[in-house]
């Protein structure tokens, strides 16, 4: 007997999210999918007729709406670039909350999903450098130095992700986003 939706959609997708987070994109089977949602298969296809992909893409919509709110946005108001940069770093901390926080994006890459989101995700992952590079030139770097910041903050939040998914803790994230807080402090010196 099929299990009637007690949930919203957008609870649906924030609990397709967390197997997304969990397993990947290959690894996220539709008895996974379908649990967490406490929806049988075939009501889940109701939902979402393009299958996990279409899942997946309404996932990663919704991660991008949250990305936008909380990091990008704080990067584009009239405030300092000191002042932007840290309200976007205290951003991403929430962004990736949890004991363990993990990056849906890297998640959705692996397993096949690389053919299908690594274009959207590219175009997230060159907007918020440029937007942390426009921020990074209004605390005083100037703009070679302001784009190579920008990267490096990424790529050093990104990859205290992969230590907390390594090493099931929190710590290395929270340890990044000082390390660059201090960093953005030392641009005002």
């Amino acid at each position: 007997m099929a299990r009637t939706a007690k949930l919203s959609k957008p609870v649906i997708i924030e609990r397709l999210s967390a197997v997304f987070q969990a397993s990947g994109y290959a690894g996220a089977s539709l008895k996974m999918l379908a649990d967490a949602a406490a929806l049988s298969k075939a009501s889940l296809y109701h939902y979402f007729p393009g299958g996990k992909q279409e899942m997946a893409t309404h996932v990663l919509g919704q991660a991008g709406v949250r990305l936008q709110a909380m990091i990008l946005a704080p990067l584009n108001t009239a405030a300092s670039g000191h002042d932007r940069l840290h309200q976007s770093l205290d951003g991403t901390a929430r962004y990736y909350s949890g004991a363990v926080p993990v990056c849906l994006m890297n998640s959705l890459l692996a397993g096949g999903g690389t053919d299908l989101f690594a274009g959207q995700i590219q175009s997230v992952v060159d907007i918020w450098q440029r937007d942390l590079g426009k921020a990074y030139a209004d605390a005083g770097a100037d703009n070679r130095e302001a784009k190579a910041w920008a990267a490096y903050a990424v790529e050093r939040i990104q990859g205290a992700l992969i230590l907390c998914r390594v090493r099931a803790v929190r710590a290395p994230l929270e340890a990044c986003l000082s390390e660059l807080k201090a960093d953005v402090d030392l641009l005002l010196d």
